[in-house]
């Protein structure tokens, strides 16, 4: 026993002197989502995420974290494991330059950031090279939280991404739908320093009973000039259901202006277009749903939207963001949502939606984001006697590192 107390008191002494190497934060977030009517699911939620990071070797590195989150109506605590992924850097080699691995559970998004967005579990590895950046990756989604994994591509799917752990129980309403994807993706260098680009290839397989799989093709293309960025994106879809393979498309033309003032404020003016079914065309389906608008929040399958959009820097320690944006269906059958009712609707211009956000910086530790906005479906055709939407939106983040 003499012989263990010091032996423990050395070890002891070690961890303590290397615990500056390690990284712990806490990060505590609240949010209330008022909608008006009240029928469209108000709701108030929250969530405690702790992380950790430390280095495994010189260049190598491990981050986790979590969250414990909550909702009301009725009060039920949902955890989640949101990030464990470790880093390797492999070195540098002759013909494929630096490479670097990421395996675990990470944070992938396309170029365009609409066909994949968000958390998976998987791997990828990066090769940077005098002649471009290259990666590849391949990732499963069926164990991830479904609101967060947000999986809708087919009609099951977008239903059961409606059950709550509360009422369905926690195996049937948690875990997202299973199905594997692979991304390749290509930046090649600067373009004469002028254009970037950014291209990838993504291949999606079901691996449980939809049977729908889907490729994508993706590009975008930045110039800057001046004050000015031009942005070019799209992305060519064929979708295999039922034995039958249907193409789709997603389109994107981007404006952006930086306003000359000291602080940072800039306008966008963005165009994006989503097929929809027709004839020679299908729907296009993301594998996951990116919402488009703050208030009708809709899947891009079948829609065009066009939006204005300002975001800067009122002061020091306030921000601020506004946009007006109007949405269009492509098509009469792919899109059947608010502001459309139950009765059959030959409109294809659905209305206008304008919000707006504060966000407070208080400390280092504090931050306060507020923002309200409205829908007006009378401003289109699609529906106009269907009643305007308000929605409000208001997130506290308490940072404790």
């Amino acid at each position: 026993m003499k012989k263990i107390l010091p032996l423990l008191a050395v070890l002891f002494h070690l961890y303590a002197f290397s615990l500056h190497a390690y990284d712990f934060g806490l990060v505590f977030g609240q949010n209330a989502d008022i909608n008006v009517p009240s029928s469209n699911n108000s709701d108030i939620s929250g969530a405690l995420l702790p992380r950790f990071t430390m280095p495994l070797r010189e260049k190598d590195s491990l981050y986790v974290s979590a969250a414990i989150n909550y909702k009301t109506g009725p009060f039920v605590i949902i955890p989640e494991l949101t990030r464990a992924d470790v880093n390797f850097n492999l070195g540098n080699t002759d013909l494929l330059g630096s490479i670097n691995l990421n395996a675990g559970r990470m944070f992938y998004s396309d170029p365009l950031g609409i066909t994949a967005d968000g958390l998976f579990d998987g791997a990828q590895v990066t090769f940077i090279t005098p002649n471009g950046n290259i990666r590849a990756g391949n990732w499963y989604t069926g164990l991830l939280y479904r609101e967060r994994a947000a999986i809708t591509m087919t009609l099951d799917e977008l239903k059961s991404s409606n059950k709550k752990v509360a009422d369905d129980g926690f195996a049937d309403a948690y875990f997202a739908p299973s199905r594997i994807f692979a991304a390749l993706e290509y930046d090649p260098p600067t373009i004469a320093e002028l254009f970037g680009l950014r291209t990838s290839i993504i291949t999606q397989f079901d691996a449980g009973n939809e049977n729908l799989h889907s490729q994508y093709l993706t590009a975008v293309l930045s110039f800057p000039w001046k004050s000015y960025i031009f942005d070019l994106g799209g992305c060519f879809e064929l979708i295999e259901y039922n034995n039958e393979i249907t193409p789709a498309l997603e389109a994107d033309i981007g404006l952006t202006y930086i306003l000359p003032t000291e602080l940072e404020k800039h306008l966008k003016l963005l165009w994006r277009f989503s097929s929809g079914t027709g004839k020679t065309i299908g729907a296009f389906l993301p594998i996951t749903t990116v919402p488009q608008g703050e208030i009708v929040e809709a899947k891009l399958s079948g829609l065009s939207l066009l939006s204005l959009d300002f975001m800067g820097r009122l002061a020091k320690s306030l921000s601020a963001n506004a946009a007006l944006t109007y949405f269009i269906r492509n098509d009469l059958e792919t899109y059947k949502y608010y502001p459309i009712t139950g009765e059959a609707s030959n409109g294809y211009f659905l209305g206008a939606e304008l919000f707006g956000r504060l966000i407070w910086t208080i400390s280092s530790e504090i931050r306060l984001n507020f923002g309200t906005g409205v829908f007006m479906p009378s401003l289109g055709n699609a529906s106009p006697n269907a009643g305007v939407l308000w929605r409000t939106k208001l997130n506290l983040v308490l940072s404790i590192y």
